[in-house]
């Protein structure tokens, strides 16, 4: 038996079950990058693995017990098929031999072999299983990636900086030459009305009829993340819970709340929690009677008080506004309508961010999304508010413009070819560097400008793809990057979409003339769009995202994207390797403690 072959076109989880089936002896020799990394085989079972990034083996193994020595080469071989499997590039061939090689190409296997061999069977499980929570958590950092909208989206008149008033409402001296912030009066703000619901002004852009029902899409772009995210696990220090600042957590469903306020905790904050605007007032009044400062986080779209709207969190700000207190406003929601802009403007609240559309049909979706929206505001948005609320005057610094807003100036470089390639070393280079799922995606959408005059990042789950964000021209004075989170289109029915995700294959060339690009080039305007691109993003082998691209100012068709295809290639690699990295020190954590 012979097996020679590309990973590209058949996955090292098949191979391995090949192999144990047929129960066969000999070694498969894997050629990656950096290197080799081969697995040895005996009768089916896995006696030996190792890639090409493997240390050598400590001499001293051979003195341990048999029981620690065969314990430690499991652990081994189980790391090493954990990086393996998830090879998307390289070539492979499998060898029969008659015994169990102890030597391959300059390796020495004689300490890394193990007596009796590992049953891949037990391991392919739990191999696929870790490749579908990456796919769920890459997903998950690339939705989250825009949870937080660009800078103004509420209003350039309602800055994060401590206003007198919410100095003096939280017990402190009013605030340091900065512009005040005067919110109107409670009378004043407006009562919902039908136009304040999600997604109302949509109505004016009518979508094909669907077999089922399209879920509002989720949320656009966040600002450049910083150095590093919050680690998830580790619980805040005696000496930092003394000083962390409070939150009051507000959401009507409890099990968001669970999972929201234990990374917010793990990030170092102390957590009230309350699952409607009532019980919000009674925490909040309890947190000024001792004295605490405090953020509000709080959803939008829970019930008020006697089901007069479904916008519970303006009820949570107007509630504290009639006691007094006036704390930094975190408000979570699924859409942003103008007329909600218009009235969160009126209300001095100070950021938005947008939850992303949750799937509890699907517990590990439903979680990777939550987390990785977490972290994505402990380490984004929630400091900034801290230190209004503690009274901070936050240093100034001199930001980088977001990845999803129009600059002066730049252009496609597409229309270029001279350059493409030296552009994508130097993006590819700062590919490498993040180490945070939520960069690669900003990273994306940075390199994006440099070849469509407009554009929009898809995220594709549960059967649809759904507008996270975007840059570009869009109709009757509209924001695309917001715009974009009010378009979902169903997998379900023919499309260029569908046929992108499903076949993992880029397009390029005229609008085809599906009904749902037409929905989606009529929503957005086609102005003088005469070519669209779609480029898929893959994680584990499945598309997680499309970024869709046109070039409506100048109508330039959408050629020369070779380098960005490398790109977005490489970013899905990137998204892989960075959770394959937390897993292989969860599995190096374990061994060290065991």
């Amino acid at each position: 038996m012979s097996l020679t072959g590309n990973l590209e076109d058949l996955p090292l989880l098949d191979i391995i079950q090949i192999v144990s089936f047929s129960k066969k002896t000999g070694y498969l020799s894997i050629r990656m990058e950096g290197g080799e990394g081969g697995i040895v085989f005996s009768e089916g079972l896995v006696v030996s693995a190792f890639t090409a990034g493997s240390p050598p083996v400590d001499p001293r193994l051979a003195d341990l017990p048999a029981e620690k020595r065969k314990q430690l080469i499991r652990s081994r071989i189980v790391f090493a098929l954990e990086q393996l499997a998830r090879l998307r590039e390289g070539g492979f061939s499998f060898e029969l031999t008659e015994e169990p090689p102890r030597v391959l190409g300059s390796r020495d296997l004689a300490l890394e072999t193990m007596t009796g061999g590992i049953n891949p069977q037990d391991l392919l499980l739990d191999l696929a299983a870790g490749m579908d929570e990456g796919q769920a958590e890459s997903a998950a950092a690339v939705e989250a990636s825009f949870a937080a909208p660009e800078e103004g989206v509420v209003g350039d008149d309602v800055p994060i900086v401590p206003s007198a008033a919410m100095s003096e409402a939280q017990g402190g001296a009013p605030a340091p030459s900065t512009p005040p912030e005067v919110p109107p009066p409670p009378e004043r703000v407006p009562e919902p009305t039908a136009d304040d619901e999600p997604g109302g002004p949509a109505a004016a852009y009518p979508a094909p009829v669907a077999p089922s029902p399209v879920e509002a899409p989720p949320a656009p772009e966040a600002p450049p993340p910083p150095a590093a995210p919050p680690t998830r696990e580790a619980p805040p220090t005696a000496e930092a819970e003394e000083s962390a600042p409070a939150l009051l957590l507000v959401d009507d469903e409890s099990d968001v709340r669970q999972i929201l306020a234990r990374h917010f905790a793990a990030a170092g904050y102390q957590i009230e929690e309350a699952g409607d605007p009532e019980t919000a007032a009674k925490v909040a009044g309890r947190l000024r009677s001792e004295g605490v400062v405090f953020v509000l986080v709080t959803d939008l779209g829970m019930p008020a008080s006697g089901g007069a709207s479904f916008h519970g969190g303006f009820e949570v700000v107007k509630r504290l506004w009639k006691m007094n207190l006036r704390p930094p406003v975190l408000m979570m929601t699924e859409s942003l309508s103008q007329s909600l802009r218009l009235r969160a403007r009126q209300m001095g609240i100070q950021a938005f961010v947008f939850k992303p559309t949750l799937s509890k049909l699907n517990p590990r979706q439903f979680e990777a999304d939550l987390s990785a929206f977490a972290d994505k505001l402990a380490a984004d948005v929630l400091p900034k508010l801290a230190e209004v609320a503690s009274l901070r005057p936050a240093p100034k610094q001199k930001k980088e413009p977001s990845p999803a807003r129009v600059e002066p100036g730049a252009g496609p470089l597409a229309a270029d070819g001279a350059q493409p390639f030296e552009f994508l070393r130097r993006r590819l280079k700062e590919l490498g560097a993040p180490g945070d799922a939520n960069q690669i995606a900003a990273l994306i959408m940075k390199v994006a400008r440099e070849f469509f005059e407009r554009s929009i990042l898809f995220v594709v789950k549960n059967g649809q793809v759904r507008g996270l964000g975007g840059f570009g021209l869009a109709p009757r004075e509209e924001t695309l990057n917001l715009m974009a989170r009010q378009i979902a289109i169903p997998l379900g029915e023919p499309s260029v979409f569908a046929d992108a995700a499903s076949s993992r294959r880029a397009f390029m060339g005229s609008p085809p003339g599906d009904r749902w690009c037409g929905h989606l080039l009529g929503r957005i305007g086609r102005f003088q769009s005469s070519e669209i691109a779609i480029l898929p993003l893959q994680a584990h082998r499945e598309t997680i995202a499309l970024l869709f691209g046109d070039n409506p100012e100048s109508g330039r068709g959408v050629t020369g994207l070779e380098a960005l295809e490398v790109f977005v290639h490489q970013a899905g690699i990137a998204l892989e390797n960075v959770f394959l990295q937390r897993k292989l020190q969860s599995l190096k954590a374990g061994d060290e403690t065991g």
